[in-house]
């Protein structure tokens, strides 16, 4: 990604009708608001969490956790969810649920789960019997990255000791993580694995940095600069070139834009300034090449609210219409449509709570092209590199200083993968053919001994 102080962008907006009519309900969805989601490893259907007594479907009897196969609701193998069968169900949400081989975690927030206070706040589901997760004192997320799970939340107790985060799911019991530098005084919202490392984010104070730190999965922890300002952060996902977080991040100290922002490896950077983020960033998420992300913003010079934005390293585009609730929640992506978790008063799916937008054909509502063509950063020594053509189609050349003249160079495409490489040996002009690289928005990077540099450009 980008500073953008420091773009040159080329804006074109492809307008068409608000794609209302593109939500599918859910059988008539739930009664009461959708929280999480989690799948089994083989996709077969989607666990969907929350506050909702029952499914509409046949009236059925949920107690706020209930399974989604594309065509129906069903509780088979739940052993009745939170075990409430009050007439009004338990207020208090299953806000996190994980998967793992044959078992069912998930954390609530209620101090009962089958009327038992050791599965307060986590339970899990094993050999068809709810158990204790850890009887903690507090909040407890479940965070799945990489085929491990760890455990955030604000919870600074497990067996009765004292384990504040991180602490990781290993042979049947919680284990802490070496070198895990939280206390008691922060909470931890979600987890990423992006480039080899894991990133945890929240509202805390770890390692002289907010909000947001990196793991190696091993024993390091570091902190990603001074870290991240506003209230807290909510999520976080890895694309390309770039972690994005989003959550509550009003103007201030180390916030870079509203809401959402993003750490280029280096440094933290606003989000494109075509988009202002209006509410709280619930959900971001990377699926079939594009980055998606769940939060109320308008485009610039429009008072319409949006919900739902996907970029591809090409284009921002608004999907699923105008949301005048203001109150979409998580997402998922299951059997290539996209569930998400929406208001009472949503539009053509009012009192659903819930609903599914088919990708197949998908008609976006408004579309940008961004075309970034040079990044400098002036906290180190990068340099400004101007590529031309830009766009370009069989071949791009840039011009080399003498600091540049004995280095390497690679091309990464949106995804970060490095998809050509070579040497520089003088300084010059540097042609590279690029005949061969599909239509998209690609990082040209060099390195040398005395300086670096890179940019952006299109391949047409």
């Amino acid at each position: 990604m980008f500073s953008s102080r420091l773009l040159c962008i080329n804006v074109v907006a492809l307008c068409v009708a608000p794609s209302f009519s593109q939500w599918q309900s859910l059988n008539g969805g739930v009664n009461h608001p959708v929280r999480s989601f989690a799948q089994p490893a083989d996709s077969s259907r989607v666990l969907v969490g929350g506050t909702f007594p029952f499914v509409y479907q046949d009236s059925l009897r949920a107690n706020n956790i209930a399974w989604w196969d594309g065509e129906n609701w069903s509780i088979e193998g739940l052993v009745n969810g939170n075990g409430d069968t009050s007439f009004s169900g338990n207020s208090s949400p299953v806000y996190s649920l994980a998967i793992s081989g044959d078992t069912i975690f998930a954390g609530h927030l209620s101090g009962y789960w089958h009327g038992d206070q050791i599965m307060r706040n986590a339970a899990m589901l094993a050999d068809g019997v709810w158990q204790p997760c850890g009887s903690p004192e507090n909040q407890f997320w479940f965070l799945q990255e990489n085929g491990r799970l760890f455990n955030g939340g604000r919870s600074d107790t497990l067996y009765g000791q004292y384990m504040p985060m991180v602490n990781e799911w290993l042979n049947g019991t919680w284990q802490p993580v070496s070198g895990s530098p939280f206390d008691n005084t922060g909470s931890i919202y979600d987890a990423t694995y992006w480039k080899g490392d894991y990133y945890f984010v929240g509202s805390f104070l770890a390692e002289g940095a907010r909000s947001a730190i990196r793991f190696n999965g091993v024993n390091e922890w570091t902190p990603l600069a001074d870290g991240i300002g506003g209230a807290f952060t909510e999520t976080v996902c890895g694309y390309g070139d770039s972690l994005y977080v989003g959550g509550f991040l009003l103007p201030g100290s180390n916030v870079q834009s509203k809401h959402v922002q993003l750490w280029d490896g280096e440094t933290w950077l606003p989000f494109f300034p075509q988009v202002e983020y209006v509410g709280v960033v619930r959900d971001i998420q990377v699926h079939d090449g594009a980055l998606y992300i769940s939060g109320i913003y308008t485009w610039a010079g429009d008072t319409t609210w949006y919900g739902l934005l996907r970029y591809d390293g090409h284009q921002l585009c608004s999907i699923g219409g105008p949301m005048p609730s203001g109150d979409n929640t998580k997402m998922a992506f299951f059997q290539e449509d996209l569930y998400l978790g929406i208001g009472a008063t949503f539009p053509s799916l009012e009192w659903e709570f819930i609903g599914r937008l088919p990708m197949g054909g998908l008609v976006p509502d408004t579309c940008i092209t961004v075309t970034p063509t040079a990044i400098n950063d002036p906290s180190s020594q990068r340099t400004i590199l101007q590529v031309f053509p830009n766009p370009a189609t069989d071949e791009i050349s840039v011009a080399l200083t003498n600091a540049m003249g004995n280095g390497s160079w690679w091309i990464n495409d949106g995804l970060g993968r490095c998809v050509l490489q070579g040497r520089t040996t003088r300084a010059g002009t540097l042609t590279i053919m690029t005949e061969g690289l599909a239509q998209g928005t690609y990082t040209l990077k060099l390195m040398s001994n005395m300086a670096s540099a890179q940019a952006r450009f299109i391949r047409q």
